[in-house]
């Protein structure tokens, strides 16, 4: 799992945009709690008077230690009341959010602001957030509910709850399973990258060969790693590992010094724009969320003493 820095100018933005128009989402569909049919809907406004209102801006960007104390003390009363219940889910409705209609901001106008290329929790396919010059909405990443809303509506629209991912680890690996920051990393909090390294072993499958992640025993790595099948996803994809091995095979640890001396003679290029010509992927961690692959290249590449 790659982590999501809260300081990188692309997040502030869209923290801040994310802000402004969800606050107005959420005091729009606070006027119309009287709308809701077959509530106390009397009760519901008191609660959102007495609860919400002076901790929304903690519920839908507060950093994630904050939402998740407000929601422990708030969702046993909004489980036990099915009326406040609807109020809840009517107020931080994430189906509209989500929806293609041509609303003022949803979760493409999200996606596109932080521009994540590839998937958090795996780093193996592209998440890009494409949208035609016409306004028409193409793709996006999908949004984890790190906190699922299943049984946690409050957090259903929290800036710090919404994790892109992909399909795969969202809906079909993750799903509504329960997870929590004490156990499990999240991307805008654990800057615990190197806890997870990715290595090989020999192997008597079909292709020699057994991509393996090493986790420090009892962490939050390892428990995120399992989470998400990484490592069985991951030897999916034993061709990447076979690629890295034969460049050792064949041009030695000096691949990079000999590209350079002799094909790129007289060209003026960076360290970090070779690796990713000849790689593919990124060289430095803070960036290898925008190219699928990066983390575990540049952990085996290291391994192989190619950089």
């Amino acid at each position: 799992m790659l982590y999501i820095n809260p300081d990188w100018a692309s997040v502030k933005e869209a923290k801040l945009e994310f802000h402004k128009n969800m606050t107005e989402f959420v005091y729009n569909r606070i006027d119309n709690i009287k709308k809701i049919k077959n509530i106390d809907n009397a009760q519901v406004e008191c609660f959102f008077d007495l609860y919400i209102n002076d901790k929304l801006d903690d519920i839908l960007i507060g950093v994630p230690e904050t939402f998740v104390k407000i929601n422990q003390n708030l969702n046993p009363l909004i489980e036990k009341n099915k009326g406040i219940k609807a109020g809840v889910e009517y107020v931080f409705n994430y189906d509209i959010f989500v929806s293609k209609k041509l609303i003022k901001y949803d979760a493409y106008n999200l996606a596109d602001s932080l521009d994540i290329r590839t998937c958090t929790y795996c780093n193996r396919n592209y998440t890009n957030t494409v949208i035609h010059s016409n306004g028409k909405k193409i793709t996006r990443p999908q949004f984890d509910h790190f906190i699922d809303k299943g049984t946690n509506p409050l957090l259903a629209i929290s800036f710090f709850n919404l994790i892109p991912s992909c399909s795969i680890c969202n809906s079909g690996i993750k799903g509504s399973k329960k997870v929590n920051l004490r156990e499990y990393l999240h991307p805008y909090l654990d800057n615990d990258i190197n806890d997870i390294k990715f290595t090989y072993r020999l192997s008597k499958g079909k292709h020699g060969h057994r991509i393996v992640i090493k986790t420090p025993d009892t962490s939050k790595a390892k428990k995120t790693v399992e989470l998400f099948a990484l490592e069985e996803i991951y030897n999916s994809h034993t061709g990447e590992l076979l690629d890295l091995l034969q460049t050792k095979q064949h041009f030695s640890d000096k691949y990079l010094s000999i590209l350079d001396s002799n094909l790129l003679r007289g060209v003026i290029v960076s360290k970090e724009e070779m690796y990713r010509i000849v790689f593919g992927t990124e060289y430095h961690s803070e960036n290898f969320i925008n190219r699928p692959f990066s983390k575990f290249k540049s952990d085996i590449l290291k391994e192989l003493g190619i950089i």
